[in-house]
């Protein structure tokens, strides 16, 4: 039996979803692993997060695992939600590109009488989404990790006073 583009547009939504909510705990915990010599030692203590790296990191893990900038600057409640949204986006995308696909099926649906812009307009508002929630992934991650070490009295091992002149900070822990 052949696949249709149903089946297709599913298999490939349900990939998406699988890898995103199956490597976010991998990825969350390996850089946990901080500076210390141990595993067990690095959890306990609190390191400095820098706010280009939450940058950066928001910018392209982010964009497949959208919240993964504020993961880094451990700002859970934020990471999750904007990896809530991003789960939300996909999931009304293919609801949209299957309606759009096969509009006999969602007939007499939530979509009212005409399911093909209906779809559509599923398929543009799931962008919308997806897009915005990395938009602010990426916009606020640097802010997270500046939080974060405000809250915890830490500074980065490199950073820029507020003249502009480069700070190099040695830190070391018994």
């Amino acid at each position: 039996m052949k696949p249709t583009n149903l089946s297709k547009t599913y298999r490939a939504l349900t990939l998406i979803v699988a890898a995103a909510l199956l490597t976010a705990p991998i990825l969350t915990s390996a850089q946990s692993a901080g500076l210390s010599g141990s595993l067990e030692a690095s959890r306990s203590q609190n390191f400095a997060k820098d706010p280009s790296r939450a940058l950066m990191l928001a910018f392209f893990p982010g964009l497949l695992l959208h919240g993964y900038g504020h993961m880094y600057a451990k700002d859970k409640t934020i990471g999750t939600t904007l990896m809530a949204g991003e789960i939300i986006s996909l999931a009304v995308m293919g609801i949209g590109a299957a309606a759009k696909d096969h509009p006999a099926s969602f007939q007499n649906s939530f979509l009212g009488s005409n399911v093909e812009r209906g779809g559509r307009n599923m398929i543009l508002y799931g962008a919308i989404l997806f897009t915005l929630t990395w938009i602010a992934d990426v916009a606020h991650a640097p802010t997270a990790a500046r939080d974060y070490n405000r809250e915890h009295n830490l500074t980065p091992a490199f950073s820029l006073g507020p003249t502009g002149t480069p700070n190099l900070t040695v830190a070391y822990r018994f």
